[in-house]
């Protein structure tokens, strides 16, 4: 999505230019697209990081004993390692068969008190 964005927001910064003879008109309406083009490339970059931050914060929790209610589709599960859970590929948690993703949890303030 964000290719898309950036590929038209040069597209209409080069029609604009070829289109408009003014030099300072020109600058004015190209911050726009740059603006498009800023928030396109660092917008998943700032999702990814705090993505990365709340899973970094649930696998501590987790290390530490707490328990985390995490999402599953339509279910919530109870993660812990008193239920038998384990972490796996550093970002996600399994028991069984079943493996749910760090991100999709919350610390269970009910059971941590």
């Amino acid at each position: 999505m964000s290719g898309i964005v950036v590929f038209i927001s040069v597209i209409a910064m080069v029609m604009y230019y070829h289109e408009n003879k003014n030099k300072e008109d020109r600058h004015n309406i190209a911050i726009f697209p740059l603006i498009m083009i800023i928030f396109a490339i660092g917008a998943p970059l700032y999702i990814s990081y705090q993505n990365k931050v709340l899973i970094d914060e649930n696998i501590r929790l987790f290390k530490i004993g707490h328990a985390l209610e995490c999402g599953n589709g339509f279910k919530l599960l109870i993660v812990s390692k008193n239920r038998d859970w384990q972490i796996v590929k550093k970002d996600s948690f399994t028991k069984n068969d079943l493996i749910i993703r760090a991100d999709s949890c919350e610390l269970n303030k009910e059971i941590a008190r």
